[in-house]
């Protein structure tokens, strides 16, 4: 009976503990950063290679003996440089040949000038016949065409002795050199070796069509002159380092290649240190020196789902909301949104994973030194950051 009286307060105590309403949980604090418009220029990169503008083949026109070689191999020459030199005299014996008989047939041609004008002078008296006269004018004319004929074969005598000192047609880089002096040499012989152009050089890369489109297009507006030189181009080595010399877009193909998808790029970068050189690979890098008004957003706080990219936006009444997003550009730790949020309006990058659609939060802005503001954006072909944020 004794403890029936002990136990009969603690179950009155207990009974009423359960019918307590049970506490509200506490209300999800997260960390917020707003929305901003800010100016910024477009950039945009892809990897390209380099060319020579100027990629000359240098061949012996004439055949003979190589008598000596003119340059190292690998040095930069100008144009006009004396490269080989061919053993004239065979030539140079040719030229004379071909002088002597201009001079042959201007003596030639003398004399039947000579014989003409007699034959003028004669005909109205009756002492030749027409035609005497006929075969006078015949030979006068004969020799004027060998005097033509003989000066015709004095110039490709000329030609052909010129062509036994080889000069650099351009100022570039010499390549090795496939012929040594005492080499028999000739127009069958194949290349001597080879020149190119190293200032400025070329950098191609290959556009997508729907970068062109996005970016291309809205950036530059139309392809004209003008335009394009509002785009500044910089490179990117293999290594990392970028060159320090600005060029600018030369051309753009005047199609889309059906089988990639591409069009080709060209842009023209100064190289007067001889750093580049063709055929290497590098990072082409497209900025618009146009400064441009964009809204921008930390990157961490998008997130991605079936339905494409969204941010979490806390509303004046403290109440999450989802919005879509259509996102630009990467700038650093920040994106640029084209469509789905405001200037001015929060979004969460801290507490996304406690929170969904219409709960009430309590916010707390990212640290002044902790913002995301709008920096210049990395080149595309950067890794994108993973979406979403904690």
């Amino acid at each position: 009976m004794n403890y029936r009286i002990l136990l009969l307060p603690a179950l009155l105590l207990g009974l009423a503990a359960c019918t307590e309403e049970s506490a509200p949980p506490p209300t999800v604090e997260v960390v917020v950063d707003t929305v901003v418009s800010e100016p910024f220029q477009p950039r945009s990169a892809y990897v390209g290679r380099l060319q020579a503008r100027d990629d000359v083949t240098i061949q012996a026109k004439v055949t003979g003996y190589l008598v000596s070689r003119d340059f190292r191999e690998g040095e930069l020459v100008s144009a006009g440089d004396v490269l080989f030199t061919i053993d004239d005299s065979e030539y140079k014996a040719a030229l004379a040949r071909a002088k002597a008989d201009l001079a042959s047939a201007r003596a030639g041609q003398a004399n039947a000038e000579r014989n003409f004008k007699r034959g003028q002078e004669l005909l109205p008296k009756g002492a030749i016949s027409q035609a005497e006269m006929d075969d006078l004018t015949a030979k006068k004319l004969d020799a004027e065409a060998r005097i033509e004929s003989a000066k015709a074969q004095v110039t490709s005598a000329e030609v052909n002795l010129s062509f036994t000192v080889i000069k650099a047609p351009i100022t570039g880089r010499i390549g090795r050199s496939r012929v040594s002096p005492g080499d028999l040499v000739g127009p069958t012989s194949g290349d001597l070796t080879t020149l190119v152009s190293i200032d400025p050089i070329e950098a191609l890369f290959q556009v997508s069509e729907a970068t062109y489109v996005s970016t291309v297009s809205e950036h530059i507006g139309e392809l004209d002159p003008a335009a394009l030189q509002s785009v500044e181009v910089t490179l990117e080595l293999t290594n990392g380092v970028a060159y320090p010399e600005v060029g600018h877009i030369d051309y753009f193909a005047n199609r889309i290649d059906a089988a990639t998808g591409t069009m080709e790029a060209r842009a023209s970068i100064p190289n007067p240190k001889s750093i580049l050189v063709p055929g290497q690979y590098v990072r082409v890098i497209l900025q618009d020196t146009n400064l441009m008004q964009g809204l921008f957003m930390p990157q961490a706080a998008v997130q991605a789902d079936q339905q494409g990219s969204f941010v979490l936006v806390v509303n004046e009444s403290g109440v999450v909301e989802r919005r879509n997003v259509e996102l630009g550009d990467r700038l650093d730790q920040s994106v640029l949104v084209r469509e789905g949020v405001q200037a001015g309006e929060q979004v969460i990058v801290r507490g996304l994973q406690q929170v969904r659609a219409g709960m009430a939060v309590n916010v707390k802005a990212v640290p002044g030194e902790q913002r995301s503001g709008p920096a210049q954006p990395p080149a595309k072909g950067d890794a994108p950051a993973t979406p979403g944020g904690h």
